[in-house]
């Protein structure tokens, strides 16, 4: 049994939109075509997203009720042992109006709100789309010296896989 089984979903309102972590909520579907369209992504195949979905928390911004059918316009999702570590992944907007209007922030403050994520030692995350003076806000720097944070990427993984490259 996973760890992620034994939390509860939270959600946060604000404004008619809703901040959700259940992942019933989360349109994959939508997600995994966002993914595929961009540049940290590409064509990424819904298995992996649904994969993803399933072994990570996910907090999925909605404009207005997820049980009502309203749409995803945010979502991010953190990966992580719930004791000392969690990384932060695929935060967006889908919503190009929705964005300069705090909502990204609101994500933000909802997944450092999470009861399950509290005195976690090591956040991290990698930088895509937003500059990262955005993040400096929530206390992430770049690491202070050389070597200390590595990572390893294939941006065309999913690409190869399905025969496009």
């Amino acid at each position: 049994m996973s760890r992620l089984d034994e939390i509860s979903p939270q959600r946060w309102e604000r404004d008619g939109r809703v901040v959700t972590t259940d992942p019933v909520a989360i349109d994959v579907d939508a997600l995994q075509r966002y993914l595929a369209a961009g540049r940290q992504s590409p064509g990424i195949p819904v298995d992996v997203v649904r994969a993803f979905v399933a072994n990570s928390v996910n907090f999925g911004l909605f404009d207005g009720r997820p049980e009502d059918g309203a749409a995803m316009v945010g979502y991010a999702r953190v990966v992580t042992d719930f004791a000392a570590f969690a990384y932060i992944g695929d935060v967006f907007l889908v919503d190009e109006t929705a964005r300069g209007q705090g909502w990204g922030s609101w994500l933000m403050d909802c997944i450092f709100a999470h009861p399950d994520l509290q005195g976690l030692r090591r956040w991290m995350l990698m930088c895509g789309e937003r500059p990262v003076a955005w993040y400096k806000r929530y206390g992430f720097a770049e690491p202070g010296r050389p070597g200390f944070a590595l990572h390893r990427t294939d941006r065309d993984i999913y690409l190869r896989a399905a025969g496009e490259t």
